[in-house]
């Protein structure tokens, strides 16, 4: 019963994780990355226009047409797109978009979509997660075909890479294998809503400092898979404000503001914010100590005896949305299961048994609101950048 309890927590965050679609129509007057922020790793200097504009394209890598029209009129050329094509269950793939401007070279990585989820729930039992790393390399793989077919040096160019959610994650490892293999002018990877890849325990050496992860103490799945299993994010990882701020309860009244103008709606947060996080977080900790669990023990599922995998691979099925129905079904029957009860209570909190029953309704509740694009550029809205230079040293 344990076990089915972790299985549904890992469930609910690759439903987060495929949540990248929010589209920010507005056009940009300036460069969509400022030089700046991009210059050799020895001098890197974090830029928030640049974090704002980052997470603007990022926002649009599901609307390939609007991020043309974006990326064009900023003046970058040969704008290629790589797997963007429906994936299948055996992919372990991340949309990849790469286009060029004098000697920079930008990458942008798209969120999970379609058959991904299965990629999202292939953690592996190496030190990186499988899913993501596998799609890091052929990302990598994408970019040096770009670079060969466009005649570039890499001793002269600068790359630049950002994604949201699964294509965080993503990037945050095509970023650090570049920056090992010390061949591009700098690396520099900007990487919002990132769970965790690797269990590499030099992840946060000086040397990855351009890659920066920026990450909401309210979104559930920057915390997977799980700290306490080992995990964590190449780079310096920035944490936006929360109820242990200084001044926090002023911040948060105006950024609820700024999403409120920016999206028209109400921010649905949690009672705690990330303390009612927190709390889940070590809870399934206490209840799935290691990761070996994941591949190893058998779970009970109706008449079926299942490892955790099996049963993540019947549940992607359902995540891809082969049967929304039947994954309403099976959260509501959780609610009434007292060993899950809490963890769905929190992830669907906010919603009725009849919005449980479409997955369109999963926009609705603070763990997805949390996760998108909007609450992280209402935040960069009442945010300086002395509060990330403070973080950042």
């Amino acid at each position: 019963m344990k076990l089915r309890f972790i299985s549904l927590f890992i469930a609910t965050a690759a439903i987060i994780s495929a949540c990248c679609g929010v589209f920010y129509a507005q056009n940009q007057e300036t460069e969509v990355i400022s030089s700046h922020s991009i210059s050799a790793e020895s001098e890197f200097v974090f830029s928030l226009e640049t974090a704002k504009n980052s997470l603007r394209l990022c926002s649009l890598a599901g609307y390939p047409e609007n991020l043309n029209a974006v990326l064009t009129n900023e003046g970058y050329e040969d704008i290629e797109y790589f797997q963007y094509e429906n994936s299948i269950k055996s992919d372990n793939k991340a949309g990849l978009v790469l286009c060029r401007k004098k000697n920079l070279l930008m990458a942008i990585i798209r969120g999970t979509k379609d058959e991904e989820w299965y990629s999202n729930f292939y953690i592996g039992e190496g030190v990186q997660h499988a899913g993501f790393s596998k799609a890091a390399e052929l990302a990598i793989q994408n970019v040096n075909n770009y670079m060969s077919r466009h005649s570039l040096n890499k001793s002269d160019t600068e790359i630049f890479v950002t994604g949201h959610s699964r294509g965080a994650a993503v990037s945050n490892l095509v970023s650090a294998k570049l920056i090992d293999e010390n061949k591009f002018k700098s690396v520099c990877a900007y990487n919002f809503a990132c769970p965790n890849t690797t269990m590499i325990e030099n992840a946060e050496d000086e040397k990855y400092k351009s890659i920066v992860n920026i990450i909401n103490p309210q979104d559930f799945i920057c915390y997977i898979p799980l700290p306490q299993w080992g995990y964590k994010r190449y780079g310096k990882t920035i944490e936006l404000p929360d109820y242990d701020t200084i001044n926090f309860e002023i911040l948060y009244e105006e950024m609820k503001k700024s999403y409120l103008a920016e999206t028209c709606s109400e921010l649905r947060d949690f009672p705690k914010k990330g303390k009612d996080v927190e709390n889940i977080i070590n809870y399934l900790y206490l209840i799935a100590p290691t990761p070996e669990d994941y591949y190893q023990k058998e779970i009970t599922v109706g008449s079926y005896r299942l490892t955790m995998y099996d049963y993540m691979m019947k549940l992607a099925a359902v995540m891809s949305g082969e049967n929304p129905l039947l994954h309403g079904l099976f959260m509501l029957s959780c609610k009434s299961i007292p060993e899950v009860s809490a963890i769905t209570e929190f992830v669907f909190s906010g919603l009725t048994e009849k919005e449980l029953k479409t997955t369109t309704s999963l926009d609705k509740t603070p763990v997805v609101v949390n996760h998108m694009h909007d609450a992280y550029m209402a935040w960069f809205n009442v945010l300086n950048e002395e509060y990330f230079y403070e973080r950042l040293k």
